[in-house]
């Protein structure tokens, strides 16, 4: 047998702090080591290296400086200093997990000859660097028909762009996963929203919607699983219209938390895929969210889960207070998501799709682009 061919993946962030970096660490610890050799490139100190350091894995700790025309000569030092790295690991593939990765990955690894995949989870358009990573990218994964839509009409992206979903580990998210792990606290029952807090995921509007529910439903109790900007701004607001909030800041493990939800509310404004969603589909949590990016693609209205408009804090209350009130339909939608994430967003269908795109990069005289 051949040896493995040493990969390089590299994340935008150095802390685990959204379903980015999550979907990262599920891929290196579900990759055959008989085939590939990941090594991981990581910005700094922080949540990744940990678990990274854990899993077992050779690291590359070295910063990326954000793209600014002030960051120049700290940016030229970064690519030099990858371009070192890919030489000196033997590196035959470069897997970038955001765009700052891909520049960087791009810039250092083009004088080689070393095909590089753009990983894209984001669906808003970058008008100054989407052309420019889509042609120093020999492929581009897009985690939802959504994500891929960014790059709708761009010459070049058809025979480049490659849906791959998010996948869970069916173990690891499983009902009952959680009793191994932390307790959270005690809010049994509760309505729980996991993300950042941050504009785009909506958790303002999940609160507004928290002050309907409990008017009609006053034994219901909220949980926000997450850290970010608006959380001082979102406490005081809970605060003020006394809504049974508890902010229980970033969280690791969201497993504690999906074992005492009633429903787990997704009140996204703008989201390419939604990987909270099928974590909770696979641990069997009723799943409230809002029709927009990727979502549909992920939850079926009234088959999977409850969709409802975004910034509509009156129908997401409805589909709630619909959720906790009406258990049969709810049992029904539950079984039916757990079922299609058994069926079609396991974390092996993904590494299993991620693996055949390696090889069809990695294809002798395939650098500038690959099959579809």
């Amino acid at each position: 047998m051949s040896e493995p061919q040493p990969v390089l993946l590299m994340a935008n962030f150095a802390d685990r702090i959204g379903g980015g970096e999550e979907s990262l660490l599920g891929l290196v610890r579900g990759l055959d080591r008989r085939r590939f050799a990941p090594h991981v490139h990581v910005p700094g100190e922080g949540g990744m290296a940990i678990e990274l350091r854990r899993i077992g894995v050779p690291l590359a700790l070295r910063p990326l400086p954000t793209v600014r025309p002030w960051t120049l000569l700290a940016g030229g030092r970064a690519v030099r200093d990858l371009r070192a790295l890919l030489s000196a690991r033997r590196i035959r593939l470069v897997h970038a997990h955001g765009s700052r990765s891909a520049l960087y990955a791009g810039l250092a690894a083009r004088r080689s000859r070393i095909p590089v995949i753009w990983h894209v989870r984001i669906v808003d358009r970058d008008p100054w660097l989407d052309g420019l990573l889509l042609r120093l990218s020999s492929a581009i994964v897009a985690n939802s028909a959504a994500a891929a839509g960014r790059f709708r009409g761009r010459a070049g992206a058809g025979t480049k762009v490659h849906i791959v979903p998010n996948g869970v580990d069916l173990e690891m998210f499983s009902p009952g996963a959680h009793a191994t792990t932390t307790p959270a606290p005690s809010a049994e029952g509760a309505v729980v929203y996991i993300g950042r807090l941050e504009h785009g995921k909506g958790p303002d509007v999940f609160l507004e919607a928290a002050r309907v529910v409990q008017r009609a439903l006053p034994r219901v109790r909220f949980v926000l699983v997450g850290d970010g900007p608006m959380r001082a701004a979102l406490e005081a607001d809970a605060r003020a219209a006394d809504v049974r909030a508890t902010f229980v800041g970033h969280q690791a493990d969201p497993r504690p938390f999906l074992g005492m939800a009633e429903a787990v509310v997704v009140p996204s404004r703008q989201e390419a895929f939604g990987r909270v969603l099928i974590e909770a589909m696979a641990a069997e949590v009723p799943v409230v969210a809002t029709r927009v990016g990727g979502i549909p693609e992920v939850c079926v209205d009234g088959r999977t889960g409850l969709l409802v408009p975004p910034e509509d804090p009156g129908a997401l209350a409805g589909a709630i207070v619909s959720t906790l009130t009406d258990p049969d339909a709810t049992r029904a939608r539950v079984r039916a998501a757990a079922a299609d994430v058994r069926a079609r967003f396991t974390l092996a269908a993904h590494v299993a799709r991620i693996q055949q795109l390696y090889d069809a990069v990695l294809a002798p005289g395939r650098v500038d682009g690959v099959p579809r």
